[in-house]
């Protein structure tokens, strides 16, 4: 198994503002606290965790005695083609870039400089982890239609699902734009869905499995297993029920796919879309 979504951060050593607001897992993460929390991981990507200094964070991953099959790191990808860019591609196993973008205004994503920055990324090779909100989905789909015109084998992630709105809408997905939103990017052949984020999507203390298998089904239905890759989110997911609970969950909703079909969710998409 290659779990396609994994945090680690260093607040020791580097800066992370977020983590103020999430004191309960706002202390060190790392290899030695994975598996104090019990949790056992093959091999994973790393996904960057809004580090303020991002260069330093590659590093400090780079530096861990730990199976991290490649790093998606953050670029401030607004900025065009940011020197970040050639930076990152100098640095040992980074595979992919995140610019969070969930908390940003309307047309962040497709702004003249970040759309020229996702280009450049692409071009340099790297995979693109989008993370957003469901209300930012068309706009989502408006950014990649130019990507992909500039850069036909762009490589995209859809991070958590698109996070939809579990909290209001629990098991009826149909109540709002989501379900046809995702349908659309499905559409588009280079993009992958992660199945991961979904507790923390959901009520954190009181979510039940049949709550979030709507979502699940409904996008393994729309991208497929040969799009679709797993991620445990931790130690985030730790807000909300736990890396076990989370992982059951999915793997529940994959026992009705083949053998063939599970392992390309488990592992064989993750090593496809960020080539490792």
């Amino acid at each position: 198994m290659i779990d396609a979504h994994l945090h680690f951060w260093n607040p020791e050593h580097l800066t992370y503002d977020w983590l103020q607001y999430v004191p309960s897992i706002s202390g060190r993460m790392g290899p030695a606290e994975l598996a104090g929390a019990g949790v056992d991981i093959e091999s994973a990507i790393f996904i960057q965790a809004d580090c303020a200094e991002a260069l330093a964070e590659v590093d400090w991953i780079n530096s861990l005695n730990f199976p991290i099959l490649g790093i998606v790191a953050y670029a401030p990808l607004e900025i065009g083609d940011t020197p970040h860019i050639t930076a990152l591609k100098a640095k040992p196993n980074v595979v992919g870039i995140r610019r969070n973008a969930q908390n940003e205004p309307d047309g962040f994503m497709t702004s003249e400089g970040y759309l020229a920055g996702m280009i450049a990324a692409a071009q340099a090779g790297f995979s693109l982890d989008m993370c957003i909100r469901a209300r930012q989905l068309p706009e989502l789909r408006q950014a990649l239609t130019h990507l992909f015109g500039a850069v036909p084998d762009a490589r995209v992630i859809l991070d958590h699902l698109g996070k939809p709105d579990i909290r209001t809408h629990r098991v009826d997905i149909q109540s709002n734009d989501w379900a046809n939103e995702i349908n659309a990017l499905s559409d588009m052949p280079n993009v992958f869905c992660k199945l991961s984020g979904l507790p923390t999507e959901a009520d954190w203390e009181n979510w039940t499995p049949e709550q979030l298998r709507p979502w699940l089904d409904h996008a393994l239905k729309a991208f497929g297993p040969s799009r679709c890759l797993f991620g445990g989110d931790w130690p985030v997911v730790d807000l909300a029920g736990g890396y076990s609970r989370w992982q059951a969950v999915v793997t529940a909703a994959l026992s009705h796919l083949t053998a063939d079909e599970q392992e390309q969710v488990w592992s064989r998409t993750a090593r496809r879309v960020y080539c490792v």
